[in-house]
């Protein structure tokens, strides 16, 4: 786990959706978080193989989200 990274399911929901409506962006990340193709949610921190994984809430704020971190599946194909 990263020191200095906040991981809130609710706000990076809600961030994502007003950065690209802001920017006038689709909004391809799920509306809920949860990837439809491995089943967990983007914004949550799991730990897998290789280390940690998911979209923090500043990332979530700041950035366009167009795939998944945990199982690499993109959003915008």
């Amino acid at each position: 786990m990263e020191k200095d990274k906040v991981f809130n399911i609710e706000f990076s929901v809600r961030y994502q959706k007003e950065y690209c409506e802001s920017r006038k962006f689709p909004l391809f990340a799920p509306e809920n978080g949860v990837c439809w193709n491995c089943r967990k949610n983007i914004y949550e921190e799991i730990k897998g193989q290789y280390g940690f994984t998911g979209y923090d809430t500043e990332r979530a704020m700041l950035s366009h989200i167009t795939g998944c971190p945990h199982c690499h599946r993109s959003y915008c194909e």
